[in-house]
């Protein structure tokens, strides 16, 4: 695989960890999400035995096959906005550019 240098209006940018989790090399860098139904997650413990699975097993997962894993602040996040029924997304169907994951997490929610 080959890294591809990036120039978002600045210099040019290669893809890292660090790059990355600093919210510069972007736009080519986004998270992968999963999508739980709300109400799935509330009413079938199965669910939210899967998700709390995921959470805790992403870190790890997500760099055996050669992704670059959240920032651990945002699993803590991500897990606790889930225990809580926290729903919504906070992209509001816009590009949020120059912001990294945890700025993007701690975002209102909106439906």
């Amino acid at each position: 695989m080959k890294a591809v240098a990036i120039n978002n209006g600045k210099e040019s940018v290669l893809p890292s960890r660090k790059t990355v989790e600093g919210a510069r090399y972007q736009p080519l860098s986004r998270p992968l999400f999963i999508y739980v139904n709300a109400r799935a997650a509330q009413t079938n413990p199965a669910v939210k035995e899967f998700v709390d699975f995921y959470i805790k097993k992403a870190p790890t997962s997500v760099s055996y096959v050669g992704y670059i894993p959240l920032p651990a602040d945002a699993y803590r996040l991500d897990y606790v906005h889930f225990n809580r029924g926290k729903v919504g997304t906070v992209y509001g169907g816009e590009n949020q550019i120059n912001l990294t994951l945890g700025q993007l997490l701690r975002k209102e929610a909106k439906f």
